[in-house]
């Protein structure tokens, strides 16, 4: 089963716990039965006050949501996760649902401040493979404690088995909603998202990917909708579920040849690349913001570059307010972005938004089609966004002696004007006492 609005109004009347039991959709494990290795006692419904006896119904309702496994025992992923204090958050509305979790917005009864609540959209089974990343996406997340990272602030078990985490409720609206109204031309938007306060918004991202980077983290889904701005201005970047441990120079091993060719003609692949979503198979990552190497599903070759080059496509789509790869769309979208072939940001016409020179070159080495042509970390990246800022040539602009003349110019025209004022004063100044000794001879 599927949440959606009529799901949760069908739940309004429903005391909390039974609403995130339902939201989790759970099947019951039979009572002395197991669905991977765990038994729900028989005198369960008399066990409310032992904590060791709930643990175990609990580990018997989250088997009940693994597929079979071979390679991953439920208890390894969910045992050491702690249980849902009973009515400590109590459900307030849905915020969003997607292929890889469904967000709640609850209220912390603890606390006394609303978090927002991330749950599997589990059906009848779910795979351990994904119970394994949606807990993975939850403690990668914690562990990056940064002011444009969004903070985690608890992860466990519900009643019903379901995993979960909480997060920092975030007001405000994503990047891609924005850009959407700049791209319809909203007057208000196009004052208040000036160039300026585009590259100061890429910079704070730039910070917590880097941040992420020191870490051994790569994020591997960096796009408009993965940006949060907020109210007051505050820039987080979310939804780390493909987040990867960098391990051995790579994000993760290449399954055979054979396999990774069969998983790329899978036709929910091929669904998901139509339809513009973040694809969760061999290829991970979206289109028109994925590296060459991540659209070949080539993992053994991702690392921070990877990253990167999509830092690079984020900063195309803020110029331009369009995708690097314009209009392409399916399969078509992923062989040029295999092949290279992307637009400079000059040939997207926008009106709204004259392109400097110097910010284009920067925006086309972070998404070359080499890695070892990109920036090769995010604060090399940062540091030429700082020279442009600053009036500098980037060193991605290979500027020559006349350009950096003229930026020099520029950078201290207030200066140079001042200069010049005085210069004039003093010539006046002395053609006018010449005048006067000349006058009295």
């Amino acid at each position: 089963m599927f949440i959606n609005d009529d799901t949760l109004t069908e739940y309004s009347e429903l005391s909390d716990d039974a609403i995130m039991h339902k939201i989790a959709s759970i099947s019951p494990v039979p009572k002395g039965g197991s669905a991977a290795g765990t038994v729900e006692p028989e005198n369960s419904d008399n066990c409310v006050e032992d904590a060791s006896c709930q643990q175990t119904i609990v580990l018997s309702r989250a088997a009940a949501i693994v597929e079979e496994d071979h390679e991953l025992s439920v208890s390894d992923i969910v045992s050491d996760l702690p249980l849902k204090p009973r009515d400590r958050y109590k459900f307030i509305r849905s915020i969003g649902f997607g292929g890889m979790k469904t967000v709640l917005l609850v209220r912390d009864n603890d606390t006394g401040r609303n978090v927002a609540m991330a749950m599997l959209p589990v059906g009848n089974a779910a795979s351990a493979g994904k119970i394994k990343r949606f807990i993975q996406e939850a403690r990668i997340t914690a562990r990056l404690e940064h002011p444009n990272i969004v903070a985690v602030h608890d992860i466990g078990l519900d009643a019903s088995g379901t995993p979960y985490f909480t997060m920092r409720y975030l007001k405000g609206a994503t990047l891609a909603k924005i850009l959407n109204r700049l791209r319809n031309g909203d007057e208000k938007y196009l004052q208040d998202y000036t160039l300026g306060r585009m590259i100061q918004i890429f910079r704070r991202v730039c910070n917590a990917i880097a941040f992420a980077h020191s870490q051994n983290v790569m994020h591997l889904d960096i796009k408009p909708e993965n940006i949060h701005i907020g109210d007051y201005g505050d820039v987080q970047v979310i939804d780390w579920g493909l987040a990867r441990l960098i391990e051995n120079g790579g994000a993760e091993n290449d399954q055979a040849t054979a396999d990774d060719q069969a998983a790329r003609e899978n036709q929910e692949y091929f669904d998901a690349v139509l339809s513009g979503r973040t694809i969760d198979g061999v290829a991970k990552g979206t289109p028109g913001f994925m590296a060459p190497e991540q659209a070949a599903g080539k993992n053994r070759e991702k690392d921070e570059r990877t990253d990167i080059y999509a830092l690079g496509c984020l900063l195309f789509t803020m110029l331009t307010f369009e995708s690097p790869l314009g209009k392409l769309k399916g399969e078509a979208a992923v062989e040029a972005t295999i092949k290279g072939v992307v637009h400079s940001p000059t040939e997207v016409e926008n009106p709204a938004m004259t392109i400097p020179g110097t910010l284009e070159a920067i925006c086309l080495k972070a998404m070359s089609r080499e890695k070892d042509t990109r920036y090769q970390s995010v604060e090399e990246l940062l540091e030429d966004i700082r020279q442009f800022s600053n009036g500098f040539a980037p060193k991605a602009a290979k500027a020559g002696f006349l350009h950096r003349a003229l930026l020099f110019l520029i950078r201290n025209r207030y200066q140079l004007i001042l200069t010049c004022f005085l210069l004039l004063i003093v010539i006046l100044v002395y053609l006018y006492w010449r005048e006067i000794l000349s006058f009295n001879w």
